[in-house]
């Protein structure tokens, strides 16, 4: 028979603290053992006042002197001695003074213990103390995280009241949805947020709103959620939801599209209102959406200024100057590339209609690569398709390369194994296709290599053989480095420019706060408005020749 050895047992003792520490950093222990600490020190549980002036070892017997007795005073200290009888723990006995007279002393957990200083059990009872002393500190710190807004006090009976003056100047004290402006106004919210609290108050299919279920909801609203972003989300999604999703919205910008005066043109038009919505909610998600989930969160609603460029649709009737999410030009410019590029009209646009657009700028890699869904968020997207949706990130993406978003989302592309890093093979892997198509235009292109020494000169990563997302988005030529490796015409832009002519045309330029992407849509809107003003001419003079060519037919026959 084959002899086997017995495997080596763990150490016990390694074991049993390991299990004593993790019974030590549980709060309830915590809790536990400072109040025996304090009843061992003569101090009351939560109290900081003793009741002794000194204490002895554990096997010393803290006593108190009893009313009338005579006090003996010992010469010298009591030795640590733990054969020392009742009687001579008597004899060492001091008069106790009062509380206040009290100097107060701390006990370490070693001394309860009796462990030598050094030793392992002592060192774990260091440890301990530290523990503890920490656990008594955390309840004097205040509280500084408030995932629903920080509490305030806001007169919210006033608030009330002043929403059921509104609700009694209507019969049975129900307002309808249209009228629903008014109550939203006396409880001091801006205009369109008329919306997301008509829902949180149970508004289906536009029926009334009574008092009741005002209040109820507003209670319900206001008694966890203290700051505008909270009470946003909680209006819109309700009780077990602390994020937004694209369908939360589609109320909201729905109820903007039926009633801003700058939208009044697209009630003739039924059919672009889905589109529109679409297009807005695909903007706020790209600026807000910052960790790709398809959730907004009230974090993330905080440092974007949504809520502001809400409140500001009440203020301004033309809705083209909020430039931010909701501008019918942008809007007009990303839904007619779409509709170029979309040669079958199906919402849905492949690799061959893709690759059209800018005059064929993009490489065929880049395109793969959108189209293999790294960049695509939509759960119903098509394989090899890319929908309306994400064009509008796509276009965002690649008229303005400057912001973080925009950053990322090429960043994704590049990344062709997902490391968080690019390293000089993926740089090459795109980069041979540009220099090919260089070569086939005969113009002349730097080798390899020396456009990677380029791009490391200009990005000076941390790691000198990959570039991480954060060196990327810290530097400052980041335009460059990405069309370097994807768009050929604005590489072409960037290496044959006149650097005196570009600074000039950069002073005499445009309105420097105004974006690139605000730039590009002001350009191409101007060009798409050109186009269809030609067409339109050139539409009414062929009717006007074709009547005239009907009418000398006409005469002639009558003449005949």
């Amino acid at each position: 028979m084959a002899c086997t050895e017995a495997l080596p047992l763990p150490d016990s003792r390694q074991k049993v603290d390991e299990l004593f520490l993790f019974w030590l950093s549980e709060r309830s222990t915590h809790e536990i053992l400072c109040n025996e600490l304090s009843r061992v020190c003569g101090l009351q549980p939560g109290s900081d006042e003793p009741h002794v002036q000194q204490h002895h070892s554990p096997s010393s017997i803290i006593s108190f002197p009893r009313p009338g007795s005579p006090v003996r005073r010992s010469p010298s200290p009591p030795a640590h001695s733990a054969s020392r009888s009742p009687s001579s723990n008597v004899q060492n006995k001091r008069s106790v003074k009062s509380p206040n007279q009290m100097p107060t002393k701390s006990i370490s957990l070693s001394e309860v213990t009796g462990d030598r200083p050094g030793s392992p059990k002592a060192e774990t009872a260091a440890g301990s103390n530290r523990v503890l002393r920490r656990a008594a500190s955390e309840s004097e710190v205040p509280r500084f995280y408030f995932p629903n807004g920080k509490p305030r006090n806001e007169a919210s009976e006033k608030q009330i009241r002043e929403a059921y003056k509104v609700f009694q100047n209507f019969p049975k004290c129900e307002v309808h949805y249209n009228d629903f402006h008014k109550v939203v106004k006396a409880l001091g919210l801006p205009l369109y947020w008329r919306a997301a609290l008509y829902k949180s108050c149970g508004g289906k299919a536009k029926k009334a709103i009574s008092f009741s279920m005002l209040k109820k909801a507003w209670v319900r609203v206001t008694l966890h959620c203290h700051d505008e972003s909270a009470r946003f989300i909680r209006m819109l999604t309700g009780v077990g939801k602390n994020y937004l999703t694209e369908e939360d919205f589609e109320v909201l910008v729905q109820d903007i599209v039926d009633t801003h005066p700058g939208l009044a043109f697209l009630q003739s038009a039924p059919e672009f209102h889905a589109r529109y919505v679409e297009t807005v909610i695909g903007r706020i998600f790209y600026a807000l959406d910052r960790h790709w989930t398809g959730r907004i969160t009230a974090v993330e609603l905080r440092k974007s200024n949504f809520l502001q460029t809400l409140a500001l649709l009440e203020e301004e009737p033309d809705i083209n100057q909020v430039k931010d999410y909701f501008s019918y030009e942008h809007f007009y410019v990303l839904y007619c590339k779409f509709w170029e590029l979309d040669s079958d009209h199906d919402l849905l646009i492949d690799a061959s209609d893709l690759a059209r657009h800018s005059e064929h700028a993009l490489t065929s890699k880049i395109i793969q690569r959108m189209l293999s869904g790294v960049v695509s968020r939509d759960k119903n997207s098509v394989a090899g398709k890319m929908s309306y949706k994400e064009f509008v990130w796509f276009l965002l993406s690649e008229e303005d390369k400057t912001t973080p978003r925009s950053i990322e989302y090429w960043f994704r592309c590049l990344d062709l194994d997902g490391d968080g890093a690019l390293s000089l093979y993926e740089m090459d892997y795109f980069y041979q296709e540009v220099q090919q198509r260089l070569r086939e235009l005969n113009i002349d292109c730097l080798s390899v290599e020396n456009t990677m020494c380029q791009i490391l000169d200009m990005i000076n990563p941390k790691e000198k053989d990959k570039v991480t997302l954060r060196d990327l988005k810290g530097c400052k030529l980041a335009p460059i480095v990405i069309n370097t490796f994807m768009n050929l015409e604005k590489y072409l832009e960037y290496e044959q420019r006149d650097p005196v002519l570009a600074a000039a045309a950069k002073d005499e330029g445009a309105d420097a706060s105004l974006s690139d992407w605000e730039r590009y849509a002001a350009q191409q809107y101007d060009r798409l408005l050109s186009e269809e003003e030609y067409a339109q001419e050139n539409f009414e003079d062929e009717n006007i020749s074709s009547d005239v060519e009907v009418n000398d037919k006409e005469i002639l026959s009558l003449l005949r």
